[in-house]
């Protein structure tokens, strides 16, 4: 090991949070101080300094433990370099009394401010080695936010009792970080020398893990389309495995919309790790799916704090040493080791960020301004950027810097509330009276604005001031005033974002009961076109590659993604044979809104014809609950002996589990589902369970004005507003159900579009190469057409 290997450069504050934090998860409510809110009150109480003061000055100190060097650096807030009795001063903005604050986030605030004052002081003692350090003035100054109100807290620290302090936690760290150095070059030694899992390439995959590799070995970036049968997940995390050996990256995010990705990044690394990789991986579930609160196996105390969370510093030691040995770090490992360790679950897996090379999570810890995690924001330049499905990030891009607050949820949460938060309460009541004011300004049920109300964010600002008292106080929120409390600061942030690529979009009508008028009012701030956001975004990661089995036509996702002119684009064959799938196109059915009731009937028959050329599993997508159901009970009418199921409004857990079920047998059922839906993407049916699929309509988004706004978004950036707005996002849509029919080599089906535009050549031109299309011109044609598919490529059952 080389003196550089034995150098541990790290930030006073990192150490500090390492090493320090003992006793209690912070406790502090929905939200704190913003990152802005902080820097404001840091710049004004620095610039109140005294003349004796100097503002940001930047402090290290070289501590050697066991033959290693640990540099500590930082900068201190405020220093009063009096060589008797030097001062420093640490700025914490805070929305309590400090009294009020967790005895944990006070204790690291003092930490923090020791290590500063041991670095100053030896400082003083390289400066004049002939003199000893003198006594030290230590202050914490906590600014609130709020009232304005200073207070500060000052005692005197004598060098040899900081030194202690700090050497104690420099033991604890370079131990640490000799653990994680040593499995970091296991990790670079195992990458170098694995080997492709699997015994051969498919097709495809050489091609694909060769691009992903150069572009993280060339800080790149690359959009592929691999279709169903490349392998994505494998051809992307095991180039990006031997760029971490190579040492062009030290980190990747892989990052994914659904359980079904995270599951499949899983089982990759696994077996990778079988044919000799040593590697650390942790997958990031949401707080609210990992919190045992939620599930039932933990009952939060009569301070409604939840017990895993008291003394958690404490017994994280002891669960993060057996989480790093244990290499593959899934959901139902950390599970178990916060059951063992008595830990939150959650905070556990941010607490191992730093230590593994591969994060399995959702986009929004990334990108989501509210959700993002602080770790990636930090390392960004370590990371690589693996993005799976990233068609759907378009959509939840727009999503993420969205907000909006709905009337009827709020006065849920002040019924719910009545009496226990008297002044939440009455805040609440002054939102839902701004929301009531601003609606007025427009009659229509649906109105757009460029604007955003500041009657709302008046009221909306001092509601949160009136959450954090409530915390403050140590008063439980219901479970209705935690969720208004999220959309509240989420409104307060995507407000402070509005630009021009925002509308508020307010909806509102008035439902008649009996005697009873129920007034529903909806104020969106809408984010119409998230791609500059996201562009930032990229650019502060090593690389990104961003790949999906549908990203037709390139440009429309390069552009919509935000990714740079510079980006490398790839288009993959699909590996199976063509012959395997029939593609038929009935284009003299009219399904557009206004005709659903004349195809209604045709509808009907060409689903029985598919049925009958070949008993099996079939599923016909539709493009809304009205007119699935319209044709559901017309077919169900008809042939009433054919197995069938649909989807329900709303399905819950079950009634999906249900769905799927239906597929693992031989009822042959024809399953009646929504496009674009959970049935229509990111399932593997695979073998016999789906043979074939029928897609009515073209997957056009219902006409609103919201759909509206994004398409003359497009426009107001030169591009064809219906097309980049609605006929390529439907195609998708479209691509991604026929996706579900061919899953393997040995897989055989049909997929007939129905829709009279999909004769046109704009479709033509962009259906995948291997689609073999076929037009039926009437329902007696793709009856003879279907009995050839099955009869002479393959034996009728």
């Amino acid at each position: 090991m080389t003196s550089a290997d034995k150098t541990f450069k790290v930030p006073v504050r990192q150490f500090v949070s390492f090493s320090c934090r003992s006793g209690d998860l912070d406790h502090t409510g929905p939200a704190g101080p913003s990152a802005t809110e902080g820097q404001i009150a840091h710049r004004k109480l620095q610039s109140n300094r005294s003349k004796n003061e100097k503002a940001e000055v930047k402090v290290t100190a070289d501590i050697n433990i066991d033959d290693c060097l640990l540099r500590l650096s930082g900068r201190v807030d405020l220093l009063e370099d009096n060589p008797t009795t030097p001062r420093i001063g640490e700025i914490k903005s805070c929305y309590a009394p400090p009294h009020r604050l967790p005895a944990s986030a006070v204790n690291m605030h003092w930490a923090q401010l020791k290590v500063y004052g041991y670095c100053w002081l030896r400082k003083m003692q390289t400066d004049n080695p002939d003199q000893p350090p003198p006594a030290i003035s230590l202050r914490l100054i906590w600014f609130n936010v709020i009232t304005d109100e200073i207070t500060v807290d000052e005692v005197m620290f004598q060098f040899n009792s900081l030194e202690i302090f700090v050497i104690d936690a420099a033991l604890k760290y370079v131990e640490w970080m000799q653990i994680i150095q040593a499995h970091q070059q296991q990790v670079k030694t195992s990458a170098q020398s694995l080997q492709f899992p699997h015994a051969g390439f498919r097709d495809g995959q050489r091609q694909m893990a060769a691009a992903v590799y150069v572009t993280a070995r060339d800080k790149g970036t690359l959009l592929c389309e691999a279709p169903t049968g490349v392998g994505k997940t494998v051809s992307t995390l095991f180039p990006a495995v031997k760029a971490i050996g190579e040492g062009h990256i030290k980190n990747m995010a892989y990052l994914t919309a659904k359980n079904s990705g995270r599951v499949a990044a899983n089982e990759s690394i696994l077996s990778l790790q079988s044919k000799g990789l040593i590697i650390s991986a942790i997958t990031i579930t949401s707080k609210k799916t990992s919190c045992h609160c939620s599930n039932g196996t933990c009952e939060r105390n009569s301070e409604g704090r939840c017990p895993l969370t008291i003394g958690f510093f404490d017994r994280l030691p002891k669960a993060r040493l057996e989480l790093i040995q244990t290499g593959v770090i899934t959901p139902q490992i950390i599970d178990a080791a916060a059951h063992e360790h008595q830990v939150c679950p959650f905070e556990l897996t941010l607490q191992m960020l730093p230590w593994v090379s591969i994060v399995i999570c959702d986009y929004n810890y990334i990108f989501d301004p509210l959700v993002r995690l602080s770790h990636f924001m930090e390392n960004a330049s370590k990371y690589l950027l693996l993005i799976d499905e990233a068609h759907n990030l378009i959509d939840r891009s727009r999503s993420m810097y969205s907000a909006e607050l709905d009337r009827f949820q709020i006065k849920r949460a002040i019924s719910d509330g009545a009496g226990k938060a008297d002044l939440l309460s009455n805040e609440l009541v002054r939102v839902v009276r701004s929301i009531d004011r601003w609606a007025t300004t427009s009659p229509e049920p649906e109105s757009a604005d460029k604007k955003t109300p500041a009657t709302i964010t008046r009221a909306v600002n001092k509601c949160t001031d009136a959450l954090a008292s409530t915390v403050e106080n140590n008063q439980v929120l219901t479970e209705s005033q935690a969720d208004v409390a999220k959309e509240l600061y989420r409104y307060l942030v995507i407000e402070d974002l509005f630009g021009d690529q925002h509308r508020t979009i307010t909806s509102q009508k008035t439902i008649k009961k009996g005697r009873t008028k129920n007034r529903y009012v909806n104020v969106k701030l809408q984010c119409l076109n998230a791609s500059e956001k996201l562009n930032h975004s990229f650019k502060q990661f090593r690389a990104t590659v961003a790949f999906s089995a549908t990203l037709r036509p390139m440009k429309f996702f390069r552009q919509s993604l935000g990714l740079p002119d510079t980006t490398a684009e790839m288009a993959l064959p699909s590996p199976f044979d063509p012959e395997h799938q029939g593609t038929y196109i009935c284009n003299w059915v009219d399904t557009r809104y206004q005709a659903r009731e004349r195809a209604t009937q045709p509808i009907v028959d060409i689903a029985y014809e598919v049925y009958q050329a070949k008993r099996g599993n079939y599923q016909i997508f539709f493009p809304s609950y009205v007119f699935m159901e319209t044709v559901y009970n017309a077919f169900t009418k008809k042939y009433p002996s054919i197995p069938t199921i649909i989807q329900e409004r709303g399905s819950s857990q079950q009634q999906r589990t249900e769905f799927l079920s239906v597929f693992d047998n031989d009822n042959a059922t024809l399953a009646f589902a929504i496009m674009g839906g959970i049935f229509g993407e990111g399932v593997d049916y695979i073998g016999n369970k789906l043979i074939g699929s029928i897609i009515v309509g073209t997957g056009l988004s219902s006409i609103n004005l919201q759909q509206k706004l994004i398409e003359q978004d497009y426009v107001a950036q030169g591009l064809n507003g219906f097309d980049y707005g609605s006929r390529y996002p439907g195609l998708t849509r479209v691509l991604q159900t026929a996706g579900r029919v061919i899953r393997s080599e040995g897989d055989t089906g049909v997929v007939v579009l129905v829709d009279q535009r999909f004769g046109d050549s704009f479709y033509h031109d962009i259906f995948p190469d291997h689609w073999q299309v076929k037009n039926s011109v009437s329902v007696e044609a793709l009856q003879s057409q279907l009995q050839e598919f099955w009869g002479v490529n393959f034996q009728l059952a």
